[in-house]
């Protein structure tokens, strides 16, 4: 379509969505860039070293925001703010594993770099120690995603038919998810109503 060709397109940007996206969200479009990598539209280690520096220019730039706002961060998010309590328990008690392994607790992401810039978390450690974790989630992600993209190829290989209700599923799982966010939402917010 207008003289575009849509691998091109991914092999020229994909690499800067990529970045863009573990910038912004993480693991699931990290596990996508492997299931392209898997299909040859981006390169594995390219794919790589993209998700890691979107990921740590991201937790860097929150690490500075807590140290510059990060009251004001915190007001202004009151989802955040509940969390802070157990991620400043755990910050006392795990500095270095808490570090190192953020990335990997869902929902505690985000705001765990806010809160150890806002702290006595030293600079140069957050960065060395955020450095090293992100260079063993980024391989790791992208790798799921390219195993993901084998199994689906060998899979959709002995059973063609199944091709076809692959985009049925998709949109099946992404209305599940949605519908169970949404219903976690109204929960909580409910819950908040009655306190």
């Amino acid at each position: 379509m207008f003289g575009l060709d849509p691998a091109e397109l991914l092999r020229s940007y994909g690499y800067i969505a990529l970045v863009a996206g573990a910038f912004l969200e993480g693991e699931l479009i990290v596990i996508l860039a492997g299931v392209l990598a898997h299909h040859g539209y981006l390169s594995p280690v390219p794919a790589a070293l993209c998700a890691f520096g979107g990921s740590v220019a991201s937790d860097q730039i929150m690490f500075s925001l807590g140290r510059w706002k990060g009251n004001a961060i915190l007001r202004r998010f009151p989802g955040l703010e509940k969390k802070a309590p157990k991620v400043r328990g755990l910050l006392e008690r795990y500095e270095t594993p808490l570090i190192l392994g953020f990335r990997y607790l869902y929902g505690l992401r985000n705001i765990t770099p806010i809160l150890m810039g806002m702290g006595r978390v030293n600079r140069w450690k957050f960065l060395a120690l955020n450095s090293v974790s992100a260079a063993v989630w980024a391989p790791a992600f992208i790798a799921v995603g390219y195993f993901f993209g084998q199994a689906a190829t060998a899979f959709l290989g002995k059973h063609p038919y199944a091709e076809a209700s692959v985009p049925v599923v998709l949109v099946i799982a992404a209305a599940g998810v949605w519908l169970w966010r949404k219903h976690r939402g109204t929960r909580k917010r409910s819950e908040n109503h009655r306190f």
